[in-house]
């Protein structure tokens, strides 16, 4: 690892108690992954808490959620931090809500921590020459034996398509422009992610996180409700665009139970769960 204390030490000297859980977190990932998913959300939590104490107070006392998407919209939090602060949301979330954590999972968000984690130092010690080190897989135990190696590397491949798909169709809304029209993005975006799931279920694989699309969703939508075009006020703009959002995002909800069920029965095989 980066030393012998793990893959955080570098961190104590910037955030004790956000190192403290980073080390828990670690401690947890093959013993215990949702424990390890616990840690690692209350350490996103007090990382956004930390942030909006410094920059936005006024979003201290709001949910985690809330306060990422404040963080996100106000450009404190950059874009690929934001993606990596939001899969550990819903997985922490996944783990406190009963669906059982995979260790290819845990071991996933950990490493999104880790880098998380550099990042985060250098926003709360500005010009610090942060030293991370990269980032070493913590070794299990004991060896795994033929079956849970095997289902491990099922697990790990879920993941990644899911990750990817969410990736894509990130990409694609943000092509939106000022110049389209509301309700066509909105439908063609409709027949864009039916379009996935009935590729995602022809390969048993669900796709795309409901918070995560429906954020990126909002922001773009309110954007257009706003520009000079549709002659909107920032108010109505986003009453709009929540309101267009609604059945996206519950369709949206559905595909993400669906994998987390498909992740659930991959553990019972190895029995696990």
């Amino acid at each position: 690892m980066s030393d012998d204390r793990g893959n955080f030490s570098f961190l104590e000297q910037y955030d004790e108690r956000v190192a403290h859980l980073a080390q828990q977190a670690e401690h947890y990932v093959h013993s215990d992954p949702d424990s390890c998913m616990f840690k690692l959300r209350l350490m996103v939590e007090t990382m956004a808490r930390t942030l909006a104490t410094l920059q936005l107070p006024h979003l201290v006392s709001s949910d985690l959620g809330s306060m990422l998407g404040g963080l996100q919209r106000s450009g404190v939090l950059p874009r690929r931090q934001a993606d990596g602060m939001h899969a550990i949301r819903r997985d922490g979330n996944a783990a406190v809500h009963g669906s059982p954590t995979p260790v290819p999972t845990a071991m996933r968000r950990l490493h999104d921590a880790h880098r998380l984690s550099a990042w985060f130092a250098k926003m709360v010690k500005r010009g610090a020459k942060i030293q991370p080190g990269d980032f070493v897989p913590p070794d299990p135990p004991a060896p795994l034996n033929a079956v849970a190696q095997a289902i491990n590397a099922k697990v790990d491949e879920l993941e990644q398509s899911i990750e990817e798909r969410r990736h894509l169709t990130r990409e694609a809304l943000l092509m939106f422009g000022p110049s389209e029209n509301v309700d066509d993005v909105v439908r063609r975006t409709r027949e864009e992610l039916d379009a996935l799931d009935k590729v995602a279920a022809a390969a048993g694989e669900p796709e795309i996180d409901a918070d995560f699309v429906a954020l990126v969703m909002a922001m773009d939508l309110e954007q257009l409700e706003e520009h000079a075009d549709h002659g909107g006020e920032s108010r109505r703009a986003r009453r709009a665009a929540e309101h267009r959002l609604d059945a996206i995002k519950e369709h949206l909800d559905r595909r993400e139970q669906e994998f987390l069920v498909e992740r659930t029965w991959l553990m019972e095989q190895r029995g696990e769960v």
